[in-house]
């Protein structure tokens, strides 16, 4: 049998795709929807309970260096920087408060477009740093959470005065799902 050196069996760069660092467990992308939202959508099914997202200490507890950014992912009362307002207000937009009040979780690897619902497919998992799967969630379908199960930033004494500032809609949103029918 002959070989020809010339032809190559791999794929070439253009159809390599590199897979950006994610705390996501499962396969998902990131899609427009209307209003001019995103949302993350599933690409595969996931069976009820399986971890979908995950903290990653070991990739995400260390500073992060860009043209921009120099940060922490956790974000509490003792690091929380006002050096820089408009980094920390671009902080304040992708994340969420864990249900202690004791430190916000900066999302910047997709789960920030993780929409709410009322009846959602994501729970909490055995920490307030892990989400599993509340029921069977099929290939396709929009990855939702619950944002009343999230710690409530009016509630927090070091975060509701720089949502006060930076976000106040942040707190209105949270009003209106603490007062009335949880909105979609």
């Amino acid at each position: 049998m002959k070989f020809m050196a010339s032809q190559s069996f791999l794929r070439t760069t253009s159809l390599l795709k590199i897979s950006n660092r994610t705390k996501f467990l499962i396969y998902q992308e990131i899609k427009d929807k209307e209003a001019g939202e995103k949302g993350v959508f599933a690409c595969q099914n996931i069976p009820k309970g399986a971890a979908v997202w995950v903290f990653d200490d070991l990739n995400c507890e260390r500073p992060f260096f860009t043209l921009r950014y120099s940060s922490k992912f956790r974000l509490t009362q003792d690091n929380i920087s006002m050096d820089d307002e408009e980094k920390l207000s671009n902080q304040l937009q992708k994340g969420f408060l864990n249900k202690e009040l004791n430190k916000f979780i900066m999302l910047e690897d997709g789960a920030q477009f993780t929409s709410h619902a009322a009846t959602p497919n994501l729970r909490w998992g055995a920490d307030d740093e892990t989400w599993v799967a509340d029921r069977n969630i099929k290939d396709g379908e929009e990855i939702t959470f619950d944002y009343r199960k999230f710690g409530q930033s009016r509630n927090c004494d070091w975060l509701q005065p720089l949502l006060a500032n930076f976000h106040p809609s942040i707190l209105e949103f949270e009003s209106k799902l603490k007062s009335g029918p949880a909105p979609n």
